[in-house]
């Protein structure tokens, strides 16, 4: 049985400059080997900041086994049995316990079970919601915290109750272990998880949909402000440790949530990959200061700011998605996709909006409504392909002829219309007259030279954008009458 993220089944994943990150972890042991070594480091992170016993300000090792779940699957499980399982004979002796081999065989083996279950079924079940809605970001973060915290909750509950019918752990010490350790579990997954997904997928072969989060966590793009930003973000930490040190004031350690405005100017302002390695030095400096300063009185509200922290960090990185979705979006709906010019809709607001402005300034303002004569013969004769291309060396010359004021719109097939502001009717013939010079030189494919019939109506005071629209129809559909080729002006 295996799984995968977001359905395994595109092209690799790549980064923005579409670089292709080596294959490093293409071996099964070479991947189960820097499991284990990584799993047993963080775990003395974690370790580092233990408060009481079997229980730290965060456990960083639950974030390793919530990725290596999340992307290998079950192929990662010999790699974090042999983890869980060393480190449970290295507490056995640490602690001094009078367990036997048997014992402690049997205390690693529940303690793996109870720790890693939990973290394979939220990761499974995480895939599996993942798929159908790999472009919402904001829901895979929503989803992520979700199922980070049911699984961490799970994961600790059962670890300790594995602990309890190991003889590792006293009974009585349950009732005040429990949130501390669910939230000390759970603060190792929001920080590292996303840290760690990063660092496999630039190192394994999976092959990923290329989606904007994942991709974000492979960039590599660090601006020139990062280093003054980071050192502002570490020192305010400190500060607020520090203020709690020295007040020895319960309220004073409230201070730490203003971390959430330096974290979140990163989020909006630094690629994905940063922000969550930035998140996880962060939050090691926070839990390493706690046990420095022995704030251990206070270690709910760190552990709390830790994951608040972190939440807000991914929701944070989504909003440089969503307004790049929204600008595609944006640009979709105002502009033509084959000619790119504006589209129908854009056309009518903006011309809309220059009548209005007219009617303000009393300035001139002319309409051009153009199409290419023969066009569907062209269509039947050369092939829509041709037909395309002639369109878009069309609205080519156009823009090339118009100033940055001026607004070039498709209005429908082989139809455009120009809006020339603050131009009289004499200005906008020399610049359709231009622009037919322009085209007639042109070669496309085999096309004999490009012709093109036009109408011109200039507003008159009162007139709306439809009324102005139609006249110059009309005055198109005359040059169409006399012969094509011509520019016909609307009569007032």
């Amino acid at each position: 049985m295996k799984w995968e993220l977001s359905a395994i089944k595109s092209e690799p994943l790549k980064s923005a400059s579409d670089t292709s990150y080596p294959a490093l972890l293409s071996s099964f042991w070479a991947k189960q080997g820097l499991i284990l070594t990584l799993w047993l480091l963080v775990f003395k992170l974690g370790w580092l900041v233990e408060y009481t016993q079997h229980a730290s300000v965060w456990f960083p090792a639950a974030g390793l086994s919530f990725a290596a779940l999340l992307l290998f699957g079950l192929q990662a499980l010999p790699a974090l049995v042999m983890a869980a399982s060393l480190v449970t004979f290295y507490s056995i002796w640490f602690y001094q316990l009078p367990l036997t081999f048997l014992q402690s065989l049997n205390a690693a083996f529940w303690f793996s079970l109870a720790h890693l279950a939990p973290y394979a079924l939220g990761t499974w079940v995480l895939n599996s919601l993942l798929r159908p809605i790999q472009r919402h970001l904001g829901l895979s973060v929503v989803l992520f915290l979700l199922i980070a915290a049911l699984s961490s909750f799970a994961a600790s509950v059962l670890v300790l109750l594995a602990l309890v019918a190991t003889q590792m752990l006293d009974s009585g010490l349950l009732p005040q272990t429990w949130l501390p350790f669910w939230i000390g579990d759970l603060a190792g997954v929001v920080v590292m998880a996303p840290l760690f997904v990063s660092l496999f997928i630039r190192l394994t072969p999976l092959h990923f949909i290329r989606v904007s989060d994942l991709n974000g966590l492979l960039s590599q793009k660090i601006s020139a402000q990062y280093p003054a930003k980071l050192a502002a973000t570490l020192v305010l930490a400190a500060c607020c440790l520090l203020l709690a040190y020295w007040s020895h004031s319960a309220y004073s350690t409230f201070a730490i949530f203003l971390l959430l405005i330096p974290h979140m100017w990163l989020a909006c302002t630094e690629s994905a990959l940063v922000n969550v390695a930035t998140l996880a030095l962060n939050s090691f400096l926070l839990a390493f200061l706690v046990h420095w300063f022995e704030l251990m009185d206070h270690v709910m509200v760190y552990q709390f700011a830790i994951i608040i922290i972190a939440a807000n960090t991914l929701f944070g990185l989504t909003l440089p998605a969503l307004v790049a979705d929204n600008q595609q979006l944006r640009k979709a709906a105002y502009t033509d996709p084959l000619t790119q010019v504006a589209s129908r809709e854009s056309l009518r607001q903006q011309a809309e909006l220059a009548v209005r402005q007219a009617q303000l300034s009393g300035d001139a303002l002319s309409l051009l409504i153009l199409d290419m004569d023969h066009f569907k013969q062209i269509n039947d004769q050369y092939g829509h392909a041709v037909g395309d291309a002639a369109l878009q060396q069309l609205t080519k010359v156009a823009q090339s002829h118009l100033r940055p004021t001026d607004l070039l719109g498709r209005f429908g097939g082989d139809e455009f219309v120009i809006l020339l502001p603050a131009t009289t009717v004499a200005g906008a013939q020399d610049v359709m007259q231009r622009i037919r010079n322009q085209l007639q030189q042109l070669q496309v494919g085999h096309l004999p030279k490009l012709q093109i019939s036009a109408g011109l109506a200039q507003w008159r005071q009162g007139e709306d954008y439809a009324a102005l629209l139609r006249r110059a129809d009309r005055a198109l559909y005359q040059a169409k009458r006399a012969g094509r080729d011509q520019l016909a002006l609307a009569e007032d």
